[in-house]
């Protein structure tokens, strides 16, 4: 039993550093996908001539591009949050 207990508080302390670590993960995933197709964008918005299936792609990417940095930021923001808490 007391094996159990010096194992949960050992988690307890290092709860704060794993999501950290996790929120830091997803941060670099987040922000890859964000210039992933914000590059996408550049390049079909240069090629778009007026088709509108074009457009729509070059919409969607913009707004994934947006969604992703916004994310990211939040995400690193409580990544650095959660390393200084624990």
């Amino acid at each position: 039993m007391n094996y159990l207990n010096a194992f949960a508080s050992v988690n307890k302390m290092n709860t704060n550093e794993i999501l950290a670590q996790r929120f830091y993960r997803f941060f670099k995933y987040t922000r890859n996908i964000a210039l992933i197709s914000f590059i996408v964008f550049f390049i079909l918005n240069a090629i778009n001539t007026g088709n509108s299936i074009l457009y729509w792609i070059c919409y969607g990417c913009l707004m994934i591009s947006i969604v992703g940095a916004m994310q990211s930021v939040f995400l690193y923001i409580f990544s650095k949050y959660y390393k200084n808490k624990g």
